[in-house]
């Protein structure tokens, strides 16, 4: 049998747990792929054909609560850091009327107080 780069991936960034209700859905397994690329400068393939990799490799979505997941699956090592990391949206200055200055300087008078 080959070692592919998904079975790779899987190996490196997946753990199953049968007995969890936890699962991933495919844009999350996705994104965590992607992230496992950048980290190990690969080529990511195309998300088609990462679907029908994931099938070849024995992984079948199941429908819970309306949502399409690959059951049993969490996400670890560097690839998950990175993929949780960077998709947590950026709070900006543009948020919030306060100037960051202003806040830093609102929590400093704050905790001395």
């Amino acid at each position: 049998m080959t070692d592919t780069q998904i079975s790779q991936f899987l190996r490196d960034s997946v753990v199953f747990e049968d007995d969890t209700e936890k699962g991933l859905d495919f844009d999350t397994l996705y994104g965590l792929y992607i992230s496992w690329c950048v980290l190990g400068r690969k080529v990511p393939i195309p998300d088609s054909a990462f679907k029908t990799a994931v099938a070849l490799e024995g992984l079948k979505q199941v429908k819970e609560n309306g949502q399409r997941v690959y059951p049993g699956m969490s996400m670890v090592g560097a690839a998950a850091r990175d993929y949780v990391v960077n998709s947590v949206p950026m709070w900006t200055e543009t948020a919030t009327d306060i100037p960051v200055q202003e806040v830093i300087e609102q929590e400093a008078v704050a905790s001395i107080a």
